[in-house]
This record gives structure tokens, sequence and C-alpha cells, in this order.
């Protein structure tokens, strides 16, 4: 449940304590005051604006969460001025290595710093935010956690609570399959004289746009992609409906303004990446298209059909295969390792494939986008529901939490009624 829970729990931080550090300039305003304390106008926007260009939020979660942020800011400093009575003071110097821990757990579900950033960018939100909203928020539960302890109210989960939520949210349980992922790409090779001509225009225009020159308007006057209307720019794109192997190139060298080019069946591409997120990407590219005939289509499923059999008969190894026969550049020199893959986000027709295929076998020769592909997968896990015992602590967890809410609410419930609040419009 790691992926799942590690993403869930940037979602919850994100939200956070207060979600931005205000810009207090002197023109800055007072928004609403609780007894002494202040909230800025410029605190309230902050999170306001959060909200409108986070794409973690559904429209109705976002609405609601606008339409009862003043109340949310008044409560939470209500919590701090019940902490003040109690004398409760919390050292933040020891949450940071807590906060720099689950960070860094986050991370774990991405596949460079890089990748992380272009989560990051599309929330609206660069990692130093992220930390300074995690150590909000640690702080806010600390505060919590603290309160419990000084009023003496004890919060205790059974079993049949645990079980009776694991009943009731079962399907929200469920773990997509995935797998570490191999491949051997076999690409449908036109004539050599057609191959050898698209290349060197595709050296010419690599050079031209190397040179400074506008890559828009070169797609326009040499691109054979329909794209070339549009300057060659693909607008954000979800890895899943790519080609396959398009896909994975993409996915491995997904870093901003940087100039690539590969093959595929179709030809060759000029590409530049945009920006690029955890399953999307945005890319501008120019293509030079290559012709194959059926002759060639058959040459290259004969070839695949050869590689199979060497692996199957034990001749060779999936991975030596790789190295040997794959037309991928990306995969080729890692023995055709693609990485740890969600099987959901890939096609329909390869899902079926890779669904059925036991660990460490070789799949028959599939039809791809650029030709044929070959895949085995290892270390298979999901795709079914996690069983109660795997999530036992994680339900525990939620239903204490959701404990300790109730309780902390009617907290403030009863301090709200001795607090002026006052609200400048």
């Amino acid at each position: 449940m790691k992926l799942r829970s590690n993403i869930l729990l940037l979602c919850v931080f994100i939200l956070g304590f207060n979600i931005l550090s205000a810009s207090q300039t002197g023109a800055d305003k007072i928004y609403a005051t609780v007894n002494d304390s202040v909230i800025l106008k410029s605190e309230y926007d902050d999170r306001i604006s959060v909200l409108y260009n986070s794409t973690l939020f559904t429209k109705e979660v976002s609405d609601s969460l606008k339409k009862n942020m003043l109340n949310i800011m008044v409560e939470d400093k209500i919590l701090q001025i019940i902490a003040e009575k109690d004398s409760i003071i919390i050292d933040t110097a020891l949450l940071e290595n807590d906060v720099n821990k689950r960070i860094e757990d986050v991370k774990l579900n991405f596949k460079s710093d890089e990748e992380f950033a272009g989560y990051l960018k599309q929330t609206g939100l660069t990692e130093a935010d992220l930390k300074k909203n995690y150590l909000e928020q640690a702080l806010k539960m600390a505060l919590k956690q603290q309160l419990m302890m000084r009023r003496q109210i004890n919060i205790t989960v059974n079993e049949n609570e645990m079980k009776k939520f694991y009943e009731e949210n079962r399907d929200s349980f469920f773990m997509p399959l995935s797998a570490d992922l191999y491949h051997i790409s076999v690409v449908v090779q036109p004539d050599s004289a057609d191959m050898m001509s698209a290349l060197q225009k595709m050296e010419s225009i690599f050079m031209y746009v190397k040179a400074g020159n506008d890559m828009g308007d070169a797609a326009k006057d040499y691109s054979e992609d329909k794209s070339a209307k549009n300057k060659g720019i693909v607008g954000y794109v979800k890895y899943k409906d790519l080609p396959q192997e398009l896909a994975a190139f993409l996915y491995t060298n997904s870093k901003e303004d940087t100039l690539l080019v590969t093959q595929s069946r179709s030809g060759f591409h000029l590409i530049k990446i945009i920006g690029a997120g955890s399953d999307s990407i945005k890319f501008q590219q120019i293509v030079i298209k290559m012709a194959v005939s059926k002759d060639d289509s058959l040459e290259a499923k004969s070839r695949a059909k050869e590689i199979v059999e060497k692996i199957s008969s034990g001749k060779m190894t999936f991975e030596d295969a790789a190295r040997v026969y794959s037309d991928d550049p990306s995969t080729k020199n890692e023995g055709g390792f693609l990485g740890k893959v969600s099987v959901d986000v890939l096609s329909d027709e390869i899902k079926k494939v890779l669904t059925a295929l036991e660990d460490g076998k070789v799949s028959d020769v599939i039809l791809g986008d650029f030709g044929y592909e070959i895949f085995m997968v290892k270390n298979k896990s999901g795709g079914s529901i996690s069983a109660y015992e795997e999530v036992k602590s994680m339900i525990a967890s939620i239903i204490e939490n959701r404990k300790v809410e109730k309780e902390i609410s009617s907290l403030v419930e009863k301090e709200k009624k001795k607090i002026l609040v006052k609200v400048f419009e």
C-alpha cells in the first residue's frame, strides 16, 4: 500500500495548516481577528489560490474548501489559543527530521528528483513549499496529540470497528497490478535507402534547430506529422495514450528543454520536452516519416519469433537477448528493463498479456505501434483487494484520527463560544 498511502499523504499535507506563507508587506490587510490573533488577507488569498491552481482536488471538494476556508482558518487559530491556555509548546526542530523523512518517502514513488518536481509543479507547489506545509501540518497534529494527553482523553480502536470499516470500504483497498517490466522491441525497418534518406534529412533539421533556429517554424516547414500545423506542439498527453515505445522513451528522457532524436515505426522524431508530470508529458516534435512494406513487416515478425525461440529454449536469457537484439536504445543496455510499471496504464492488449504472464516467462510476439514486442515480467504484485491483515494498521490509524478530530472539534466548538471573531470585508 506504500505508493497509494504516500501519494494520499502528499495530497493531505498540501491542503496544509497554512498552505503558503503570507506575503507580509506594508500593504497587507487584516482579514479577520480571533481574539488578539490576526488572519491576514494575504494568508486567506494564498490558501484560495492554491485551490484554484491545484489539480489534486475534484471541483466539488475544491468548491467546498473555498466556501469554508475562513471558518477553517478561524478554527486553526482557536486551536492555537486552546494550546496556549494549556501551556502547550511544540519544539518544531524536533519535527523537522520526521518531515524530511516523509518527503523522502514520497520521493521514492518517483523515478527522479526532476519527475518529483514536475509532479509538484502540476499542483502549483515547490519542494520548499511542501516542506513548509508538512512542518505546519505536523505542528497542528502535535498540538492535537498534546491536547488529548493534557485533557486525559483516551482514544481506543477495537477489532470490530476495524473489520466493519474494511468491509464497508473494501474497494478502496484494491491494489493495481504492477510488475518489473522488461521488453524487446523489434522495429519494422524500411528499405535501407529510404531509411538513410530520412536519417540524413533529420540530421540536417537537428543541426538547424540546434543552431538556434525556431523549432516551431521548422516543424511547420518540414514535419510530416499532423502536429506540424501547431508548430509541432503536442499538448499534455498521458503516457498511457502514447504508443508504448515512444511512451517508454519519453518517460526515461523527460527533462524539460531537452532536445532528443528517436526512431519509431513511422520514422524519425526530433523532440523537445516542454513539461512533464508523473503520468503525462507535453512536447514539441518534428517527424520525418519512412514508408514500410508488408515484406518489411513480415521480416521483423520473423526476427521477433527467432528471439522468442532462443529465450524459450534457454540459449539466451531475456536480458542478454534484449542487449543484443532490441531496437529500443533507451532500455537495450539495461537488458530491456522498463522499470516498475502499473499494468493498468498500458493498452488493453498488452494488459491482457501481462496479467496472464507468469513471472520470469517470455511472452509471445505482440504487434506493437512500431513493430513487434516481446515481454517478460518479474515481481508481480497487486491486482486484487488487499487482505484485512495487510491494511489493518492503516485502518486503525484512520479510525483513530477520525476520533481525535471529533474530540478536537468538540473542544474548538466549546472554546468558540468564548472567542470574539471579527471579519473585515
